[in-house]
């Protein structure tokens, strides 16, 4: 793709509703699963969540992680997207991400390294960022990162 002067009219930002969605408990740990929409607000049908929270529960965790961590469910205009991050030493957050194609209940694939997160996506990791510092990081218990959740709100 050559360089251009500007983004054609389907790539300029729209703003998407965002919001917490529900906590998983998983054998790994404990997730905190928000949701992303680029039609409405994240209120999502329970095949779907489903569908994600089974990704969610079967994915391997990254050694030495904290039992804590959280994920990002989006309804974008082309497909579902799931991201999933656990927490680590250091600060560092773990990625994974799996696609599903949009229609009937999503059926997620992983998606080969290289692909981070969406602009959208990023407002959510901001969001667990700043959490995750103010409390963990801070000294407080993993409970008050965890009762620390997404508002209802554009990204």
């Amino acid at each position: 793709m050559r360089m251009t002067d500007r983004l054609p009219e389907a790539e300029l930002y729209r703003a998407r509703q965002a919001g917490y969605l529900q906590t998983v408990e998983t054998r790994e740990g404990r997730i905190k699963l928000n949701g992303i929409s680029a039609v409405g607000a994240p209120d999502f049908a329970e095949d779907v969540l489903d569908a994600a929270i089974a990704v969610l529960r079967q994915a391997e965790a990254p050694a030495g992680h904290f039992g804590a961590g959280f994920a990002v469910l989006h309804c974008g205009e082309e497909a579902w997207w799931l991201l999933l991050h656990w927490w680590l030493p250091g600060g560092i957050a773990s990625h994974g991400l799996w696609r599903a194609a949009l229609g009937a209940t999503p059926v997620f694939s992983p998606v080969p390294p290289g692909v981070l997160a969406c602009v959208w996506e990023l407002g959510a990791i901001e969001f667990e960022r700043r959490a995750f510092m103010e409390t963990a990081m801070a000294g407080a218990p993993l409970a008050d990162y965890f009762a620390s959740t997404m508002p209802r709100s554009t990204v």
